[in-house]
């Protein structure tokens, strides 16, 4: 059963207002430098351009972004969460960045149309509750020639791992990103795999779409325009959100409970074979 308990703004603020504290310290267990570096080669992030990060949360891909393209200057990092771009603003790598915004992405992005040659993002795509909308959105702040690179996790194989997985999460297959990117109206769709070096039989995906040149400008989103507001809009919309909100977060963090140290564990244990075999 899907429950998707994180796929909401709300949701997903609260899970890393907690999260924060302990991010920087679990995150390397979750991805890894090489995974983000084969997404940024895929869209041909380097030199002087100015990209957006879009939930950048505490800057680790904005480093690595920041490294690609002569430092930080034309960086903007957008996240939500005040707690994360805190830790972000104090990495030195990232001290001179452009802008650091407080901001939901899927409620429209604060920027001007043609803003940027790249728009990124990293292990937040699949919280947001419109895909499409959210794709849409981030082509419009794209400059036609720049492109919008997305790194996310995959649906996973095995079926106790995925029904928990999805209790938690949205968890997509390579098809539907490439719909998403597709009906969003992105050109030159490409995509591949990605995986931490401990264990290539875990992967991710890096997928990549163009705003072609006479690509209709999408309209700006609006706030009260996002179909994710649409059910608190009324006093009986809000009686029924707020106890199956609830209950929806509850099941998503008692199945990262499980995940969780699951992941962690594995990683641990693909660290230690890998260090054996370079020690060999």
């Amino acid at each position: 059963m899907k429950l998707e308990g994180l796929c909401s703004p709300t949701e997903a603020w609260f899970f890393y207002y907690g999260w924060s504290r302990v991010y920087e310290l679990a995150q390397p267990y979750f991805t890894s430098n090489e995974m983000r570096e084969a997404g940024l080669e895929l869209a041909e992030v380097k030199g002087p351009l100015r990209v957006l990060d879009v939930g950048a949360g505490t800057g680790t891909l904005s480093v690595q972004v920041a490294a690609r393209c002569s430092g930080s200057q034309r960086l903007t990092l957008l996240d939500q969460s005040a707690q994360m771009l805190d830790q972000a603003r104090a990495k030195p790598a990232l001290a001179a960045a452009e802008r650091f915004v407080i901001a939901n992405a899927t409620a429209g992005l604060p920027f001007d149309d043609d803003s940027f040659d790249r728009v990124v993002s990293s292990g937040v795509f699949y919280y947001f509750p419109n895909p499409v909308e959210a794709l849409r959105e981030q082509m419009r702040v794209v400059r036609p020639g720049g492109r919008v690179l997305v790194m996310g996790s995959l649906q996973p194989k095995p079926w106790l791992v995925r029904v928990l997985a999805e209790t938690f999460n949205r968890f997509p297959t390579e098809k539907q990103y490439e719909q998403w990117f597709s009906e969003a109206g992105l050109s030159d769709v490409t995509w591949r795999h990605i995986s931490n070096p401990w264990n290539a039989q875990q992967y991710a995906i890096a997928i990549v779409g163009t705003k072609a040149q006479g690509t209709p400008q999408p309209e700006r989103l609006q706030q009260e325009a996002s179909a994710s507001l649409s059910l608190a809009t009324s006093t009986l919309g809000r009686l029924t959100y707020l106890p199956l909100a609830l209950i929806r977060f509850a099941l998503a963090l008692a199945a990262f409970s499980l995940l969780g140290p699951l992941q962690i564990a594995t990683a641990m244990s693909g660290m230690r074979r890998l260090r054996r075999s370079k020690q060999a």
